[in-house]
């Protein structure tokens, strides 16, 4: 009977514990929320008309007066936040279903890149297009960090152009890797290293090979298992170079390229091209938006390959990193949350007019006072975050 009772006590004790812990962390959130709505949403200091859904925004890193949107219509549009209402430049495209931005070379020029690989190259200070020589049915291209080279990827060849004179582009070698195994191992994707010396060449059974740039060879291998069959289909280099994140059919994995050890973050979910996936740039975190029901997105550090994060409950849009790599964004239809890295704890809510007052794509500017969100309704908001200190 002494026994049944010491049981008895002890598994109360155990709820009560499970029931205290709850009700603290309910109590906490909601404390948190209360805080923010205390404080009040940070309204846009300006908004653009894009026109249409936004898929990708960049602010220019020479000029942050200046940033660039793309949108469902397959126009490129570039802004100059003192003027919200006038365009300075629209870009189109006919042929391609373009998807993402980034600026080259210190804001030099700026790269458009189709959902078929096609690549748009401009010069951002006359915002000219720079022909490049590409064929259709590109599994993958990518320009080097300093727009020196193009990479060109199809299935059993790799074509490395020189593009620094835009005027006299120049083939520099064709690598061609074929294996005579079960099934053709052919060649899926590409990435350049971030001090543009190495290219990574991702292979469709999950290996990664490394081309030294100034050697013309290849000087490493990334191997996965002889019987695995990863399907692999895009990789991107962490800012650091010490990581590659690789996306799989159903999975993504984390390769530590100086100890070539790899790690699976997810498996049984769909990342697709990995513009889901964010490298914080001190390197210390890699932030992932799974595009599955449960519209949650994992927080992972470095060099620990741990979860230091995760988040669930409403629709995740996308996430980005500060450049200090202090504050994490999370946008939703709806708004764009700020947290603190370092604790986790919710700093501001950003809001525009509306419903849909939230962001599809989310870009800090370079000195991370300017948060610049696009998306639904073809809007592209800015908002002011310099001041957050003072709050």
């Amino acid at each position: 009977m002494n026994g049944k009772k010491i049981f008895l006590l002890f598994l109360a004790i155990i709820v009560a514990g499970v029931l205290l812990a709850s009700s603290t962390w309910r109590q906490w959130n909601d404390n948190q929320k209360t805080l923010l709505e205390r404080t009040g949403p940070i309204l846009p200091i300006a908004e653009f008309n894009h026109g249409a859904m936004v898929d990708d925004v960049e602010f220019s890193p020479s000029n942050q007066d200046i940033i660039a949107s793309v949108g469902d219509d397959n126009n490129i549009k570039i802004w100059n936040t003192n003027n919200p209402s006038t365009l300075t430049k629209t870009l189109h495209d006919n042929e391609e279903t373009l998807v993402s931005l980034d600026f080259l070379n210190n804001g030099e020029l700026l790269l458009c890149k189709g959902l078929h690989r096609k690549m748009i190259l401009c010069d951002a200070s006359s915002w000219e297009r720079i022909i490049l020589p590409q064929e259709q049915y590109c599994w993958d291209a990518e320009i080097s960090p300093s727009a020196d080279y193009l990479a060109n990827v199809y299935s059993q060849r790799l074509e490395l152009w020189d593009i620094r004179n835009p005027n006299e582009i120049t083939e520099i070698t064709e690598i061609t890797e074929i294996h005579h195994t079960k099934y053709a191992n052919s060649m899926r994707c590409a990435d350049f290293s971030p001090n543009g010396k190495w290219l990574a060449i991702g292979f469709e059974n999950g290996d990664i090979k490394f081309w030294d740039l100034e050697q013309k060879q290849f000087i490493k291998t990334l191997s996965v298992p002889h019987e695995s069959h990863e399907h692999l289909k895009d990789i991107i280099f962490s800012p650091d170079g010490r990581w590659i994140a690789a996306a799989e059919h159903s999975s993504l994995s984390l390769w530590d390229v100086q100890q070539s050890r790899r790690v699976k973050l997810l498996e049984d979910t769909y990342i697709g091209f990995l513009r889901d996936v964010k490298f914080s740039p001190d390197g210390r975190y890699i932030g992932i938006k799974t595009q599955d029901k449960m519209n949650r997105y994992t927080i992972w550090s470095l060099p620990e390959v741990q979860i230091y994060h995760e988040g669930s409950g409403r629709y995740v849009t996308d996430l980005a990193f500060s450049p200090d790599g202090k504050i994490l964004a999370i946008s939703d239809a709806g708004e764009v949350t700020l947290l603190s890295i370092e604790n986790l704890t919710p700093i501001a809510l950003l809001q525009g007019k509306g419903f849909l007052g939230g962001a599809m794509e989310l870009s800090f500017s370079q000195d991370g006072s300017m948060l610049a969100g696009g998306g639904y309704g073809g809007v592209l908001r800015l908002w002011d975050i310099g001041k957050l200190n003072e709050r």
